[in-house]
């Protein structure tokens, strides 16, 4: 497999492919013969449906055996000379690395899920369902509030990402924001681990011998492959928390002012802007949802009435609980903002 297989649905059509394009050189066996033979692993809706790449997880070892002998039976039986191998030594490899593949994605949903489990319980239900709202500011400038996993999210170019004052990006196999944006925005190779650290990378040689940076200080960068698989053009780093040693991260105390100054940033970009905040400080920082929405919803609704020209057309905030969602629907109803019909 090629770094383009990286991710584990690519892989898993790479694989299908390869099977089927085995079967259709061979010329056969049909698949209801296949089905047929009380013998083979498989039944028919299922051979179809690992033939057409349309499984969820790699096929068993028994049935590729099964089906790459009979393919190589039934070609040598109506003289057909194969150029694709089927020697079982060929496709062990490719199947070892689909099954690496597949074993480190359920690692990694299940560190995911656990997370979202003690994150719901701590701070309310995890939304799983996408919703958009809009709430008009003035002169078609609009906050908007989007539901769910940021991972979904494609209705804004440029994502704000929060850091602590020592500008450094989780780890890709944490359950945070930053975790997610350094591992979407990153190239992988053929078992899925980071090959190109893009994103984080280009963080790193900007703030080159400048750590810790300032309280509310931003950085941009372009977003790696999130611009393939989000439509997102740039990341703008914020730093929002910072740390103590032995106490952990705790918010800035103004947090509302790096919505300011991630705006200004944007500002710069010479492009149409829909920014997507998440609650900042408010993850592994701890800070208090409530308090935190108001703060960053009216800093957004401030600056977006008061600037007489600008690039930005939305300023999204992302609700991954319905906690987060009650408190930014609170903070746009203090804002004097109503909710965009139709």
């Amino acid at each position: 497999m090629t770094n383009a297989e990286g991710s584990l649905p690519t892989a898993l059509r790479a694989f299908s492919a390869r099977l089927k394009e085995l079967h259709r050189t061979a010329g056969g066996p049909s698949v209801n013969s296949l089905h047929a033979d009380r013998t083979f692993p498989l039944r028919r809706a299922h051979i179809f449906a690992t033939l057409a790449g349309k499984i969820s997880q790699p096929p068993t070892w028994k049935f590729v055996e099964a089906f790459v002998q009979r393919c190589a039976r039934y070609a040598q039986a109506h003289n057909v000379d194969l150029e694709m191998s089927t020697d079982l030594a060929d496709w062990e490899p490719a199947y070892r690395r689909l099954t690496d593949l597949w074993e480190m994605h359920q690692r990694e949903q299940s560190s995911a899920d656990s997370f979202a489990d003690r994150y719901g319980k701590a701070r309310g239900r995890v939304l799983t369902v996408q919703e958009i709202t809009h709430h008009i500011v003035r002169d078609g400038r609009r906050i908007g509030v989007v539901t769910g996993d940021i991972r979904q999210v494609r209705c804004a170019n440029v994502w704000v990402n929060p850091e602590s004052t020592e500008m450094e990006m989780a780890r890709v196999h944490e359950f945070s924001i930053s975790a997610i944006i350094r591992y979407q925005g990153a190239t992988h190779d053929a078992r899925g681990r980071v090959a190109e650290d893009l994103v984080a990378d280009e963080l790193t040689a900007k703030v080159a011998g400048q750590r810790p940076v300032e309280p509310g200080a931003v950085i941009l960068t372009h977003a790696g492959r999130l611009q393939e698989l989000n439509d997102v053009h740039h990341v703008v780093h914020v730093a929002s928390v910072h740390g103590e040693p032995g106490s952990g991260f705790h918010p800035m105390r103004d947090v509302g002012r790096c919505v300011t100054n991630v705006l200004q940033a944007v500002e710069r970009l010479e492009m149409p802007v829909a920014v997507l905040f998440p609650l900042l400080g408010t993850g592994n920082a701890g800070g208090d949802v409530g308090p935190i929405a108001t703060s960053l919803v009216h800093e957004a609704c401030n600056y977006l009435r008061a600037a007489p020209a600008t690039r930005i057309a939305t300023v999204y905030f992302l609700a991954y609980t319905d906690r987060e969602l009650n408190a930014c629907q609170r903070a746009l109803k203090a804002a004097g903002l109503r909710p965009q019909l139709g």
